[in-house]
């Protein structure tokens, strides 16, 4: 199947310059929210995941990875702090599979999941100091949360740090979720972005995301997502490996940019290996078409000896017909 298949070119290269120009948003309505409630939430989340979140109060909110036992991502989640119970937002589809990861450790611990996905929408807004240093959006200092009127809704906005680029996560009821968009794209005036020149954007910046570099094909510092994991908080599920990955300087793979002609045949879905030299190079990652370039792009992890600019991998251990090229390194 190609990559360029169902894709608007026009609408992506459009999309695609105004992620270069300023602030855009993406509406993220199929994201998991999950309510949390008890004594010991905090303490459990910080028992399973990456970053230091026991200490958080009421109105702050923080990225943080869940991992499993090889060190390998669950999903990032912000875990934003009320005063009656802990919002855990998380990637697209994730609800079920995470509150049965926590189930799974919940065993005397005073904690209670409620999947509110269906209930609550949410959308992501990208290269936002432009706007936080305006008039158009009041918003709460980075790591705080804050319920605010925009237009004639109410929503949560959280300002938080994230390996995956967001800097603003505005959360709405699912009935005014056209009440949202409209606000932000025509009174703040910010344009909404598609999933094509989202993957675009972060494929020029070496973001990470869920489901693709962040996943259980790797952990968290060989997909770039060092920056959510704190190294001096105590134990986590997976902290001892990733430690010694850190510690040792054994982190096998890095991420690259690749690409290869838009002629190619096969198109690889994440995690197809990659080769070079007959030798297992790494994986692919992300892959789409990039009319800007006329050439499928992408990300790959690739192993130390193959992730110099200019070095050829394929998909088959003997090599083939269009092999990517690893581009110019960060």
């Amino acid at each position: 199947m190609s990559a360029q298949a169902n894709i608007d070119h026009t609408q992506v290269i459009s999309e695609a310059k105004a992620t270069a120009s300023g602030a855009f948003f993406c509406m993220e309505a199929d994201r998991g929210a999950v309510r949390i409630t008890g004594s010991d939430t905090l303490d459990l989340l910080n028992r399973l995941t990456t970053m230091k979140v026991d200490t958080l109060s009421a109105g702050e909110v923080r990225e943080t990875l869940l991992t499993n036992e090889k060190g390998r991502v669950i999903d990032a989640a912000l875990v934003a702090v009320r005063e009656d119970d802990v919002l855990l937002l998380l990637s697209p589809g994730r609800a079920g599979e995470v509150i049965a990861w926590l189930e799974k450790y919940t065993i005397m611990e005073d904690c209670v999941y409620e999947d509110i996905s269906a209930s609550v929408a949410q959308c992501s807004v990208y290269n936002t100091g432009e706007i936080l240093s305006g008039d158009t959006l009041s918003m709460p200092s980075e790591g705080r949360s804050a319920v605010m009127p925009l237009g004639e809704t109410t929503v949560r906005v959280l300002h938080h740090a994230s390996v995956t680029g967001a800097g603003l996560r505005v959360l709405c009821a699912s009935d005014d979720v056209s009440a949202v968009r409209e606000y932000l794209s025509d009174h703040v005036g910010i344009p909404l972005v598609g999933a094509a020149a989202f993957a675009l954007w972060r494929i020029d910046r070496l973001l990470p995301a869920v489901g693709h570099e962040l996943s259980g094909l790797a952990n968290p510092l060989e997909a770039g997502a060092a920056a959510a994991v704190d190294f001096e908080k105590g134990c986590y599920i997976g902290q001892e490996v990733i430690a010694r990955l850190d510690s040792y300087d054994k982190v096998q793979r890095l991420p690259r940019r690749i690409r290869r002609s838009p002629d190619a045949q096969e198109f690889p879905e994440p995690g197809s290996v990659l080769y070079a030299e007959g030798k297992n190079a790494g994986f692919v990652t992300t892959l789409i078409y990039d009319p800007r370039e006329g050439a499928e792009r992408g990300i790959a992890l690739v192993r130390h000896a193959f992730a110099a600019a200019g070095t050829r991998l394929s998909l088959q251990p003997d090599g083939d017909a269009q092999p990517f090229a690893v581009e110019q390194g960060p």
